[in-house]
């Protein structure tokens, strides 16, 4: 019975030993820095998701999808837009933002997902 106990206890240890690795923990990538710059809606995001988002056929009215075309569609749309391109990176359909473009997106609305 002793022994039994004891290789019970020793794969019970063994089974708590697993190897995580950082991509598969942190796939948006996992930084120590802050990125402290101000993005602004109209010269950094509106573009930003014109040329990605609302493009003709997508985000844009009249297609049933959210419309990404205007500050207020995005700023209502704004947790989806974070879950889709910045988080899963499932968004836009075509491949993923750069990572400069996922760093704006992120910034601005942590920042409040401003007007400016």
């Amino acid at each position: 019975m002793k022994k039994i106990s004891g290789i019970f206890i020793v794969m019970l240890a063994l089974a708590g030993c697993y190897l995580d690795k950082e991509e598969e923990l942190y796939p948006n990538g996992f930084s120590n820095t802050t990125d402290t710059t101000t993005y602004y809606y109209a010269k950094d995001i509106k573009p930003l998701v014109a040329g990605s988002c609302a493009t003709s056929g997508c985000h844009v009215a009249g297609t049933g999808r959210s419309d990404l075309s205007t500050y207020t569609g995005l700023s209502t749309n704004k947790d989806a837009v974070n879950l889709r391109a910045v988080v899963q990176r499932t968004m836009p359909t075509s491949g993923p933002l750069s990572t400069n473009d996922i760093s704006k997106l992120r910034n601005w609305i942590a920042a409040g997902a401003l007007n400016n």
